[in-house]
C-alpha cells in the first residue's frame, strides 16, 4: 500500500491555485529554509505536537507517558523525541488537545476520498493542490494521488521547491495540470546559506520546465534580510527573462503567522517577534524590476 504523512488538509484554499481547492500538505522536505512557513513538514516522519496556546497546564500528559518522554518546564511540555515511542496515550490524556500527533498516515485511496468530500464546490477551475513539505519527496504517493483525481476530472496542481531529479519532474509534469514553484534566491551561495542546497537542479529544473512549455507559476516569498533585497529580485527577473517563455512571477509577502509553530517545536525563531509583513510601497518596487524585464509581476 502506498502511503504518506499528511500533517493538514486545507479545505477551500483560493491561495494554493485558482479556484476553489482542497490543498494536501505532505510531510518531508530536503531543504531547511531559515523562514519555513511549515517547520512541521520539514521531517517525514509523524512527532508528537504541542500546542502551548491550548494548553490547561494540567500535566497530564507528563503521567500518561510510560516512556518518560515529555518533561515539564516554563515552556510546557518538553517531548523527548528519542524516547516517545508515538503510543498516543498522551494524546488521549490530554483533555484540550494541546498534545496531538502532527500527522497522519494515509494511503493514496484515503486521501482521494479526502479530495471527493469538496468535490461539487471545485468548478471549472478549482481542484487539488499538492503542497508541504516537498511533494516530490514523496512520488510514488503523490503521482498515483494526482493521477486518480485526474480519472475523476478533478483539475490538479502541485507547489513545489523543485529540488527533485530531472526525471522525477518529468513525471510530474504529465501528471498535473500546473506547478507552482518557488525561486527564493538567485546567488547559489545565498540560496545554500538561507535553504541549506545549492539552487543549481532548482534553476535547471525551471528551465526544463520551461522548454517544455509546462503551465508555470514561480513565486519568490519576500523574506526579511534574505530575499527582499533589489539585487536578488534583479537576478531573479533577468533569469526568467531569458526563458523565452511566458512565465509569470509571484512576489509573497513576508508571513509572521508562523511563530507559534516554531515555539512548539521548541527550534529558534530567526525573526524579531515584532517583524512585520514588508511595505506595500517597497513589494511595489521590487515588482517595478520584474516588470522593468518584461515580466508579468503577480
Amino acid at each position: 500500500m502506498i502511503t504518506a504523512n499528511i500533517f493538514d488538509v486545507k479545505r477551500f484554499s483560493v491561495n494554493d491555485g485558482d479556484g476553489i481547492r482542497t490543498t494536501l500538505f505532505i510531510k518531508g522536505c530536503p531543504l531547511r529554509c531559515a523562514w519555513c512557513q511549515n517547520p512541521e513538514g520539514i521531517d517525514p516522519q509523524i512527532r508528537v505536537w504541542y500546542a502551548k496556546n491550548v494548553c490547561a497546564g494540567c500535566r497530564a500528559c507528563v503521567a500518561a507517558c510510560g516512556e518518560g518522554a515529555i518533561g515539564w518546564d516554563e515552556k510546557g511540555a518538553d517531548v523527548d523525541k528519542q524516547k516517545c515511542t508515538l503510543c498516543g496515550r498522551c494524546v488521549s490524556a490530554c483533555p484540550t488537545g494541546a498534545i496531538r500527533f502532527d500527522a497522519k498516515r494515509m494511503s493514496v485511496e484515503e486521501a482521494v476520498a479526502e479530495i471527493e468530500k469538496d468535490a461539487a464546490f471545485y468548478g471549472r477551475d478549482g481542484g487539488v493542490t499538492l503542497s508541504g513539505g516537498e511533494c516530490m519527496a514523496r512520488p510514488e504517493f503523490s503521482l498515483a494521488v494526482l493521477k486518480a483525481c485526474r480519472e475523476r476530472g478533478i483539475g490538479t496542481i502541485i507547489e513545489t521547491s523543485l529540488y527533485a531529479p530531472p526525471e522525477t519532474l518529468d513525471a510530474f509534469c504529465e501528471a498535473t495540470d500546473r506547478i507552482i514553484a518557488d525561486i527564493k534566491l538567485i546567488d547559489p551561495a545565498r540560496h545554500k546559506a538561507g535553504t541549506g542546497v545549492d539552487n543549481a537542479l532548482i534553476l535547471g529544473n525551471i528551465r526544463r520546465l520551461a522548454e517544455r512549455k509546462a503551465d508555470l507559476l514561480l513565486r519568490t516569498p519576500l523574506i526579511p534580510g534574505y530575499t527582499d533585497d533589489e539585487d536578488n529580485i534583479e537576478g531573479i527577473a533577468k533569469f526568467v527573462s531569458s526563458l523565452n517563455a511566458d512565465v509569470p512571477v509571484e512576489l509573497l509577502n513576508f508571513n509572521p503567522m508562523c511563530r507559534d509553530k516554531y515555539e512548539s517545536l521548541r527550534i529558534p525563531y530567526r525573526f524579531d517577534p515584532n517583524q512585520r509583513e514588508i511595505p506595500e510601497q517597497k513589494v511595489q518596487a521590487l515588482k517595478q524590476i520584474l516588470t522593468g524585464h518584461g515580466l508579468r509581476a503577480l
